[in-house]
C-alpha cells in the first residue's frame, strides 16, 4: 500500500510566514467565483496541493521523496535561513553557501507551483515518448518474439510508472541546473527596504518577478521577502538604479501590480487593504 500523500507546499511555509500577523495568519486573497475574498489562513494551510511532486507506481517509500528529501531538505531549509539574513540586510553573512541556497529556492519558486508542474510533468511524458520511438532499429536488433513492436510499447507494459513521473523526478535538476544558477550567484544582490507605512508588499503563489532574460544584460529580479523587503538581483547595477530613480512608493506599486498579475490562485498580504487592487488584477481562480 502506498504512504498516503503529504501536502507538498510550493509555497514554504517559512517564507510565506513573513506576512503572518500577531495570530499567526496571513491574509489570502483569491477569485472563487465572481468577487475576490480575503479571509485569514496560517501559512501551513494554504500554498499547497496533496501530492504535489508525489510518484506514483513505486515503492512507497518513494512517493513523497521529492517533497521531503529535496524541496525540504535541499531547498527550503536552507533558504530559510539565507531569508534571514537577507532581511537583516548584513552582506557579510552572506556566505557563498547562503548565496547558493537562496538561488535554489528562487529558481524553485520558478517551476513548482501545480501549474508549471503539470506542464513539465506533461511535456516530460511528450518527450520521453518520441525519444523512445526514436532509433526503432536499435530495439529490434534485440527485441524477441514476444516483445511489443515498439520500445514504447515495452515500457508501458513493463514500466508504466516511468511515463507519469518522469517530469517530476526532473525538477531537482531544473531547479539545480548549473548555468542559471551560477548567472544568478554572479550577479548584484540587493535588499531594500519599504520605509513607507503604505503601500505595503504582496506576495502570490508565483512570487519571482523576471523581466528580460537571465542571461540578458537588462535582467532584474525581484522576490517579496516580507511586508517591507524586497530582493533585488541584477547583472548590471545600472539596471536597479533606474528602477529605484522611481521612487520606493512608486516601485512598490509596480512590483505589486507585478505580483498580482502573474499570481495563478492566490495573493497574500498582512492585511486586507489591499483587497480594490488584488479586485481590479486578480485573474486565478479556486477552480
Amino acid at each position: 500500500m502506498n504512504e498516503p500523500y503529504k501536502n507538498h507546499h510550493y509555497l514554504p511555509v517559512f517564507y510565506l510566514s513573513q506576512w503572518a500577523g500577531t495570530d499567526g495568519k496571513v491574509v489570502r486573497y483569491y477569485r472563487p467565483h465572481r468577487e475576490v475574498v480575503a479571509s485569514r489562513i496560517t501559512p501551513k494551510r494554504t500554498g499547497y496541493e496533496p501530492g504535489l511532486y508525489g510518484l506514483d507506481g513505486y515503492a512507497p517509500s518513494l512517493n513523497n521523496v521529492i517533497e521531503k528529501e529535496f524541496m525540504a531538505l535541499v531547498v527550503d531549509d536552507p533558504a530559510a535561513h539565507a531569508l534571514r539574513v537577507l532581511i537583516e540586510r548584513d552582506q557579510s553573512k552572506l556566505t557563498p553557501e547562503l548565496r547558493e541556497a537562496w538561488t535554489r529556492f528562487v529558481m524553485s519558486l520558478h517551476v513548482r507551483t501545480p501549474a508549471k508542474v503539470e506542464y513539465i510533468t506533461q511535456q516530460a511524458a511528450q518527450n520521453l515518448r518520441r525519444s523512445l520511438l526514436s532509433n526503432p532499429e536499435e530495439y529490434d536488433a534485440i527485441r524477441t518474439a514476444t516483445d511489443p513492436p515498439t520500445l514504447l510499447e515495452w515500457v508501458e507494459q513493463n514500466a508504466p510508472a516511468i511515463l507519469p513521473n518522469f517530469g517530476k523526478q526532473m525538477l531537482p535538476s531544473i531547479i539545480t541546473h548549473q548555468e542559471t544558477g551560477d548567472a544568478i550567484i554572479r550577479m548584484r544582490w540587493w535588499t531594500v527596504e519599504i520605509t513607507q507605512e503604505f503601500p505595503d508588499l504582496l506576495t502570490c503563489d508565483h512570487p519571482v518577478f523576471i523581466s528580460h532574460g537571465i542571461p540578458d544584460d537588462k535582467c532584474l529580479i525581484a522576490v517579496p521577502l516580507s511586508p517591507r523587503f524586497i530582493f533585488f538581483a541584477t547583472r548590471n547595477p545600472a539596471t536597479l538604479d533606474r528602477v529605484m530613480a522611481r521612487g520606493i512608493v512608486e516601485v512598490t506599486k509596480l512590483l505589486n501590480e507585478s505580483i498580482v498579475n502573474q499570481a495563478q490562485k492566490f495573493v497574500y498580504g498582512a492585511t486586507d487593504r489591499h483587497l480594490g487592487f488584488v479586485e481590479n488584477r486578480l485573474v486565478g481562480s479556486e477552480s
